[in-house]
């Protein structure tokens, strides 16, 4: 797979051939304004397959799951929570853990 680097005016006068030579083989361009990257084209089957692969990886990804003190239903489950993750007051710690505010 070759890869071009190619200005955007560059692109507005050799669009026919840019598509063409997309068509024929795995190619890829990476066009760029001002210097800058800017967008990257592929063939139509590379574009699929990517998404195909994206959608895969995200029904096969896994998500941690969070607890949340409303879903518990009480203060005593955030006091459990806090105290699972070492906070043993959580009045005294509260600038500290909320805001970054230094403990001392």
């Amino acid at each position: 797979m070759s890869t071009n680097i190619v200005p955007i005016s560059d692109l507005r006068r050799e669009a026919s051939h840019v598509v063409n030579t997309l068509r024929e083989g795995s190619d890829v361009f990476y066009i760029t304004q001002h210097g800058r990257p800017a967008a990257v084209l592929v063939n139509f089957e590379q574009y699929e397959a990517l998404i195909a692969e994206l959608q895969t990886l995200k029904q096969n990804q896994s998500r941690p799951t969070y607890t949340v003190a409303e879903e518990k239903g009480s203060f005593s489950a955030l006091a459990a929570m806090a105290q699972d993750l070492g906070v043993d007051d959580l009045a005294e710690n509260h600038d500290h853990y909320l805001y970054g505010v230094d403990k001392s």
